[in-house]
């Protein structure tokens, strides 16, 4: 998403455009810039991300998940449930 512009300054792309593309909301887009909780451009009263910024942001809200780690929790917590079932049933 770095397409600089013919001058070989990075394209900026408003926070109106930010959030069509991406589904945030606007409101929430700038009270966030607002708040500073993601690098952005602001010229004058407008917000701006740079192609940069846009990856930066788009990578810190991707959610993540390891499959074999949650797997592995889940099995532990099933192997608990039925060691302590079957301490009720002997007592």
């Amino acid at each position: 998403m770095t397409d600089p512009t013919p001058t070989g300054l990075p394209r900026l792309h408003p926070l109106p455009e930010v959030a069509e593309q991406t589904g945030i909301p606007l409101r929430t887009l700038r009270e966030q810039a607002r708040a500073r909780r993601f690098d952005h451009v602001r010229i004058g009263r407008e917000r701006y991300l740079t192609g940069t910024q846009l990856d930066a942001l788009i990578q810190t809200t991707t959610v993540t998940t390891d499959r074999s780690d949650a797997l592995t929790k889940t099995k532990e917590r099933q192997r608990r449930r039925r060691k302590s079932r079957g301490q009720r049933s002997a007592a």
